[in-house]
């Protein structure tokens, strides 16, 4: 008795492993490569477009389903702005137009000439040294320097009454006022 029902086990169990994998397929390399090839014709190919010669990028459209096309400016390309302002720039394109900046002096401004070009330097006094008029007169100053100068307390006289009739100067002034100040 337990050889039939160890038999009709097994017939069991085949039956079941068949029914679950009855509908999956086992894949090769040429079933993908094919399948794949299925979808590579969703996207059109696209013709040269004479706006764009060149090298370009596949583009979405503003139209859904849409594909369009972008040229790419390259580093050696001059750009035409009528021509290129539709193109997208690469990293060297624009790094190709941006001039080298030449290096200076620490802690100070480039200047520039008459002419718009880099002319020279101008120090910054920032007020972390005592002030030399000899070696710091033509350098700008920063805000802090300006804003942090020390103060101190003057009294100011201020005019209250004028002679009758006469103009408002100080010989014709009857009563003076004196207010205190603060200045630097």
């Amino acid at each position: 008795m337990s050889k039939k029902l160890f038999l009709f086990g097994t017939i069991a169990s085949v039956i079941a492993i068949n029914s679950v994998f009855a509908d999956t397929i086992v894949t090769s390399q040429s079933y993908v490569d094919n399948r794949d090839a299925l979808k590579q014709d969703k996207i059109p190919v696209a013709e040269t477009n004479i706006e764009t010669p060149g090298v370009s990028v596949v583009t979405y459209t503003d139209t859904a389903g849409v594909i369009g096309e972008r040229g790419i400016l390259e580093p050696d390309q001059i750009y035409n702005r009528k021509k290129d302002s539709e193109k997208l720039i690469t990293a060297g394109a624009v790094e190709s137009v941006i001039p080298e900046l030449p290096t200076g002096t620490a802690d100070t401004v480039v200047m520039y000439n008459n002419n718009g070009d880099i002319g020279g330097e101008r120090g910054i006094y920032d007020g972390s040294t005592t002030y030399n008029a000899r070696t710091d007169a033509n350098k700008l100053v920063t805000a802090s320097v300006v804003t942090n100068q020390p103060t101190t307390t003057t009294t100011k006289k201020v005019c209250t009454e004028w002679v009758s009739g006469q103009s408002h100067t100080d010989a014709n002034c009857l009563l003076w006022n004196l207010t205190d100040q603060t200045v630097f």
